[in-house]
């Protein structure tokens, strides 16, 4: 149903008989936040929000609960208006012959959910925000039973409080968190086959990137990248020294 081909489609799961399904921390999170709106009591609140900062892996997350529940997604975009938050919509659920008149084919995706009814997950929510497009999310809420949960960065939530009709139904909001020191073995994991990155080195990047899951990610990459050109097999932190760690912060020279 959505196409997620540009997304980061990762899969860390344990398959090993007998064991479950490994998910990053993020992942966890998101996908039991979509469930806990789909599931809850009061059908006239089922919306959702999962936020925080960017690199955290929240695209990731969405993407991934998108594919285990057969969510719709769709990921704003900053230059969107109504009608394209529409079109968009329109054609991640499959309708075939979209209204032109936004207000038409507001009614004919309502018509199709009803009809085929699928959770929605909202990436870059805050574009929709800016814009002020919210109550078309809510529209789609209402005529609807089906769970909306929208991705967006730190401060979605106290920004979506300026429509006071559409944040009371929120009925779970959800931090995403920094990576733990078993998200960053599991991304050593599914990224460094090449090379063995020792536990302590893992760790070493996610404690100087302060879990910031994207450049985790990349300093791994940087150090299996280094070691192969070098001809070593097997790398910790003892190895990584005084190399400087990725963190995005900037560097300033000092003055001679």
């Amino acid at each position: 149903m959505h196409d997620l081909a540009n997304q980061p489609t990762l899969d860390f799961g344990d398959h090993s008989p007998g064991q479950g399904q490994a998910q990053l921390t993020n992942m966890a999170l998101c996908l039991k936040t979509l469930i806990d709106c789909r599931e809850s009591d009061n059908p006239s609140a089922r919306m959702g929000i999962f936020h925080g900062f960017s690199g955290y892996g929240k695209t990731v997350a969405a993407a991934f609960s998108a594919a285990r529940t057969g969510a719709a997604y769709i990921q704003a975009q900053e230059l969107w208006t109504r009608k394209t938050l529409l079109d968009v919509l329109a054609a991640e659920l499959g309708i075939a012959r979209p209204k032109r008149v936004a207000a038409d084919l507001l009614r004919q995706i309502i018509e199709q959910l009803n009809r085929q009814p699928v959770d929605l997950i909202v990436d870059e929510m805050d574009y929709l925000a800016n814009k002020g497009l919210v109550n078309t999310l809510r529209d789609i809420h209402d005529g609807t039973n089906i769970a909306i949960l929208m991705i967006g960065e730190e401060a979605l939530p106290a920004k979506l409080k300026a429509w006071e009709r559409f944040d009371n139904r929120i009925v779970a909001t959800t931090a995403a968190l920094p990576a733990s020191y078993d998200d960053a073995i599991k991304l050593r994991d599914h990224y460094c086959h090449r090379i063995r990155i020792a536990d302590d080195l893992a760790e070493l990047f996610r404690v100087h990137c302060k879990g910031v899951t994207r450049r985790i990610v990349n300093n791994l990459q940087a150090a299996q990248k280094l070691a192969a050109e070098e001809g070593i097999a097997n790398i910790n932190a003892a190895w990584w020294g005084d190399r400087p760690v990725r963190t995005g912060d900037v560097i300033t020279r000092k003055a001679a």
